[in-house]
């Protein structure tokens, strides 16, 4: 009975390490994939042109 729950434990152990690894590397892939040089420099430019067209730039308070 005791090689039964031994078995049984290391199963759930390595079923459970695959999974997380699976995981990790899913999050990984969509991170570099997101993440690219190119989709950070595009993704300041797009932050600057939105600063810069801003009509209420430097305007700290609504009129009432």
């Amino acid at each position: 009975m005791e090689k039964h729950q031994n078995l049984w434990k290391s199963i759930r152990k390595l079923t459970w390490a695959l999974i997380v690894a699976f995981m990790v590397g899913v999050h990984n892939f969509y991170q570099q994939k997101e993440d690219s040089p190119e989709s950070i420099k595009s993704k300041i430019e797009l932050i600057e042109k939105q600063e810069n067209d801003d009509p209420n730039k430097g305007i700290t308070s609504c009129p009432q």
